[in-house]
């Protein structure tokens, strides 16, 4: 009989740590955290590609303007979305899940800071190659 209740009580305490297992194992916060950065590097890398082949930068606290073959490409934020239009046309999110970000005009590009809804910075800076190419050929 005394043998059945250690066994019992292993039992007992092996299970009161089932709750505590199964919520970490569910918990998708991290892993959406993760999806967040990947999510944060590609944007990045297009909208390098996109400044690189502009024309023209307008740089705003709250929106970017590139000019580009005639056309004006907007990003801007929408709700909790970073979204991108041409000529205020169409709605193509771009980055999710925003809670602030700002656009910082410096030299020759801009510096765009962002922070998610899971509390991470992220930053990175721009640089437009056209305008440097054209100052240089000023000199």
């Amino acid at each position: 009989m005394l043998e059945m209740l250690y066994a019992f009580s292993i039992f007992l305490l092996i299970v009161s740590f089932f709750p505590l297992c199964m919520k970490y194992l569910l918990d998708n916060e991290g892993l959406e955290a993760r999806v967040s950065r990947m999510e944060w590097q590609v944007f990045v890398s297009q909208l390098k590609k996109e400044l690189r082949l502009s024309e023209g930068l307008e740089v705003y606290e709250n929106k970017v303007i590139l000019r580009k073959n005639g056309q004006n490409v907007i990003y801007e934020k929408y709700g909790t979305n970073l979204r991108r239009r041409v000529n205020y046309e169409g709605h193509e999110i771009v980055l999710q899940k925003v809670d602030t970000f700002n656009f910082t005009p410096i030299q020759d590009g801009m510096k765009l800071t962002v922070k998610d809804l899971y509390h991470q910075s992220h930053s990175a800076l721009l640089f437009s190659y056209i305008e440097l190419e054209e100052e240089n050929a000023a000199e």
